[in-house]
């Protein structure tokens, strides 16, 4: 029999022996201890007979418990509630037995209560105190075994890092024992600091809590602290900024946790400490969406609905396409369906939804979707039951030079995928849509705008579900404010501005995916929805934050300079026009915003007269007007075209 065959076996014996041990040893001490050495006649024969029978009697309802499939080196406190468990039921049942069963039929007293008590205390701290010892014991030995090779001491010492943890908390407290567990992280806990007064002078896992957060810097500085770990998932942005401006202009190093759901259940805390970003502390708390939820008996979950579905992503190369398909990809849909027209973006998805859900059938689709039969061929091909519509043009100024391309991929290609997805029968449609649709100015707001309305009228004569998403910038999302910041302050400024008062509406990735998802279990067909986001955002605000990230001083070490709106900007964009009635919906976080119902009649018209009007190549004013005239009539369907135009 193989090595590998027998060591399970002697292992697990190993475990039964020390086991039997503490049973005897545990009911036999009780009898000493209760009789205090000397046990009357009465009870001799039950204090020899009561161990042996506690080594089966034990040994078997442990194993029932599960005790044995524990493995001791990784104990803990789940385990140590299955040893109470276990040690508990048997002194219960052996109460029971000779107390209330047997006096019954003979004169026997039954076992004393005293004797029952040490034996139960007994057995369940020896128990306990083993697996712990066995714990223990080799988190020494990978200690010693670490810093017995000389180089590997040498290479601890010159790589040592020591740490303060801000939050004496749970996620504290375990990366404490990370710490200590893995010396190969060559880190050191110094202590923590925390605003709980009660905790100050205490201690978390044998580390001093010493300080509150206000005193960061001077506590960092005498304990000689190389970096500052906020330990804290739930960590509110006010607080996380506090810390940063403390930290600004000193030596001291910031990283922190990435928040609660960002959290994976098998990855180490220690391993997930990152340098502060922007969302951090951007003001509102990043709201996280439950897939799995049911908010009324008309949908089911959004979960529910993308298993083992056929779900069709366009523009899933790009940064809320890519995200979709991530969080898509944890639902299980039977075949998730990458469209997008750079070959390059569709193959770095594809590779990454591959290495991370090896179980998960992506299918990458290189396509345009201004090609109609192309785009017919792959509903033709694949069926698609669920839609979601990332693809579009985003940049203003690039589509305020270029409005054609504007006009033709973001509102004709939109209405072609809606005509498409009613004909094949879709199930739902959802577009993603942007608050630069809201009241547009520039080309490629009206584009979103016009795409909005056109998906929004299939909605009247369609059985597919059509839903429109709109949210406003997307941190971190190609073309964005951040990435433009973050490349100019690496280059030593200016970080430029257009506006000293211009405001915008943020919100990450993940929230914006999410609410994409999410809308499947909300939303009504021909409704726009849209995220309670809080507050706008003063972009010179941002800079300055990012600045101070840095470690830098804003107009000091980096310039901020005022360039002046560009062709297309606003200063405040918003997420509701004047006209435009919110409205609530199931989801405590999640508005609709209602609309009218639109003709067949006036949908054909607006496809006619965009179409014509990007094809005759109009000038930049002339296709303004023709494009503004498709929003009024689809806006106010009674409006005169020869009086319009």
């Amino acid at each position: 029999m193989p090595k590998r065959a027998i060591f399970p076996s002697v292992y697990r014996l190993g475990q039964l022996s020390l086991d039997s041990f503490v049973a005897w040893f545990a009911c036999s001490l009780a009898f000493l201890i209760r009789f205090e050495g000397d046990i009357p006649a009465t009870h001799q024969t039950l204090a020899w007979m009561l161990p042996l029978l506690a080594i089966p009697g034990r040994l078997f309802l442990q194993t029932i418990f599960g005790l044995y499939k524990q493995v001791w080196r990784l104990f803990g406190l789940k385990d140590a509630t299955s040893i109470f468990n276990a040690v508990s039921f048997y002194s219960l049942l052996v109460l029971v037995t000779t107390r209330l069963i047997i006096p019954r039929f003979t004169p026997f007293s039954g076992i004393p209560l005293g004797v029952a008590a040490i034996d139960w205390s007994f057995c369940l701290m020896q128990m306990i105190a083993l697996r712990y010892a066995r714990r223990w014991f080799l988190q020494q030995r990978q200690i010693s075994l670490y810093f017995r090779r000389p180089f590997l001491k040498e290479r601890s010492q010159r790589n040592y890092k020591r740490v303060l943890l801000v939050g004496a908390g749970m996620a504290g407290s375990q990366i404490v024992q990370e710490v200590r567990q893995n010396p190969q992280l060559n880190l050191k806990i110094v202590g923590f600091i925390d605003d709980d007064s009660t905790k100050i002078g205490r201690k978390v896992e044998g580390v001093s809590v010493l300080g509150q957060t206000s005193q960061m810097v001077e506590i960092a500085q005498r304990f000689r602290a190389d970096e500052v770990l906020i330990s804290m998932p739930s960590a509110k942005a006010s607080q996380i900024r506090k810390l940063v401006n403390l930290a600004h202009g000193t030596p001291v190093k910031l990283k922190v946790l990435p928040g609660q759901a960002e959290i994976l259940d098998d990855r180490n805390l220690t391993r997930q400490a990152r340098k502060i970003q922007i969302q951090d502390i951007l003001g509102r708390p990043e709201i996280r969406l439950d897939l799995s939820e049911e908010f009324n008996s008309q949908f089911p979950s959004a979960r529910s609905q993308i298993l083992q579905s056929t779900v069709l992503v366009t523009g899933a190369g790009g940064s809320i396409g890519s995200e979709i398909c991530r969080q898509l990809a944890r639902l299980e849909p039977k075949h998730l369906l990458l469209l997008g027209r750079g070959e390059n973006s569709i193959f770095n998805i594809k590779q990454e939804l591959h290495r991370d859900f090896p179980n998960l059938n992506a299918i990458p689709i290189i396509a345009d979707i201004r090609h109609q039969s192309r785009i017919e061929k792959i509903f033709s091909t694949w069926k698609p039951e669920i839609i979601f519509h990332a693809a579009a043009h985003k940049h203003v100024p690039l589509m305020q030079g270029n409005p054609t391309e504007a006009l033709e991929n973001n509102s004709l290609g939109s209405a072609h995928l809606a005509q498409l997805a009613d004909q094949y029968g879709v199930k739902a449609f959802v577009l993603i849509s942007t608050d630069k649709a809201v009241d547009p100015c520039n080309f490629m707001g009206l584009s979103k705008r016009l795409a909005e309305l056109m998906v929004k009228a299939s909605a009247t004569y369609s059985r597919t579900r059509f839903l429109v998403v709109r949210f406003g910038n997307v941190l971190g999302s190609r073309g964005s404010v951040v990435p433009i910041f973050k490349t100019q302050i690496d280059r030593g400024g200016p970080v430029t501005v257009t506006d000293g008062s211009m405001t915008r509406y943020f919100m990450t990735t993940p929230e914006a995916s999410q609410l994409v998802i999410q809308s499947l279990a909300v939303g009504q067909s021909g409704q726009t929805l849209i995220l309670d986001m809080g507050k706008p955002v003063k972009i010179i605000d941002l800079a300055q934050q990012m600045i101070k990230l840095a470690g830098l001083t804003p107009e000091v070490d980096i310039a901020i300079e005022i360039t002046g709106l560009r062709p297309g900007e606003k200063l405040h964009e918003s997420l509701v026009n004047n006209h435009e009635q919110v409205i609530s919906t199931a989801h405590p976080q999640i508005m609709a915003v209602s609309s009218q119902h639109l003709s067949t009649i006036v949908f054909s018209e607006v496809i006619s007269t965009l179409s014509e009007a990007v094809n005759n190549n109009l000038s930049a004013d002339e296709l303004w007007v023709r494009s503004h005239y498709c929003m009024q009539i689809l806006e106010s369907p009674g409006i005169s075209r020869k009086m319009y135009l």
